[in-house]
């Protein structure tokens, strides 16, 4: 029995021999082709550099750092607000203004104020190459104020001076990379004609006015986005209650959806709503004048 089983012992040591040599050999041939495609890979396929290189020309490849060690680079990280980690190429051409006549409907057509309703907007744009169509970020609120005496001075904000609310940064950042800014005041308040109708229809078909305008213009291509915050984000839902069919995007920050959300709980209106509109008149209107242009629609609903 024992000299039966010796080649059986020896055969099985050989077969298992030759089948580790073939994994050996299968091991190799397979690292091999890895690292003959991985050659191929780093020889045919271009650096993200060679994929941008048709691009502006940026003094920091941020783009090729990761996320994780962004805060390592020489990146604006002291300022107020969110800065592009490159600079744009364009200067900002001197500001224009313009009056925007505004068709409003008849149920909007106050008897106290029938003059032309118009919207007062600056406009600041890029020194684009000549024949270059270019979007529009556009603030718009009641809180633009010329002083007193109706013009610019240290008692006024008007609204052909960048705002430190948005347009500043705007101009800034987005001015730089070929974006036009505008700065417009809602009826009744700056230098808009006609009568300050607090967040209503008149309100709402004005801002429209001015979207379309700006669509319009024969150096836009048809972009217009709004942004702000509190009021002036509220006009980015009123913008969007008359839709325009330039405008693409809204930015509201902290801006009411409608005035009946705000003050109305389980069917009950809250108490500040009987002073709503007198506030915000107050608030948006020059006290060294007797000029209101409160919409008569408005001096009647507090009553």
């Amino acid at each position: 029995m024992a000299e039966a089983s010796e080649p059986i012992e020896v055969e099985l040591k050989v077969v298992e021999g030759k089948t580790q040599r073939q994994l050996n050999i299968s091991a190799g041939i397979t690292v091999a082709i890895c690292l003959a495609f991985l050659m191929l890979a780093m020889v045919l396929v271009p650096s993200t550099s060679e994929l941008v290189e048709d691009g502006p020309d940026y003094s920091v490849e941020w783009w090729n750092t990761p996320l994780s060690e962004r805060h390592t680079m020489d990146l604006p990280m002291d300022t107020l607000r969110a800065q592009l980690p490159v600079n744009g190429t364009y200067q900002a051409l001197p500001y224009e203004e313009h009056f925007v006549e505004v068709e409003l409907p008849a149920s909007e057509q106050d008897a106290g104020f029938p003059g032309p309703a118009l919207m007062h907007v600056a406009l600041w744009l890029p020194d684009v190459p000549e024949g270059t169509k270019i979007p529009v970020i556009m603030t718009i609120h009641p809180y633009y104020d010329f002083g007193g005496e109706g013009v610019a001075g240290d008692d006024s904000s008007p609204n052909t001076v960048p705002d430190g609310g948005v347009g500043k940064w705007v101009y800034d950042t987005f001015v730089p990379h070929g974006y036009a800014l505008a700065q417009a005041s809602t009826f009744g308040t700056g230098q808009s004609t006609h009568c300050q109708d607090v967040k209503g229809l008149g309100e709402q078909t004005g801002i429209q006015g001015v979207v379309d305008w700006l669509g319009e213009q024969e150096w836009s291509n048809g972009n217009v986005g709004l942004m702000g915050k509190s009021y002036a984000g509220t006009t980015n839902w009123e913008a969007a209650q008359q839709p325009s069919p330039y405008l693409k995007t809204i930015v509201p920050i902290s801006g009411s959806i409608g005035v009946q959300e705000m003050f109305y709980r389980n069917g009950s209106s809250e108490s500040r709503a009987m002073l709503y509109d007198a506030l915000y008149e107050g608030a948006t209107t020059d006290p060294t004048t007797d000029d209101m242009r409160m919409c008569s629609d408005d001096a009647i609903g507090p009553l």
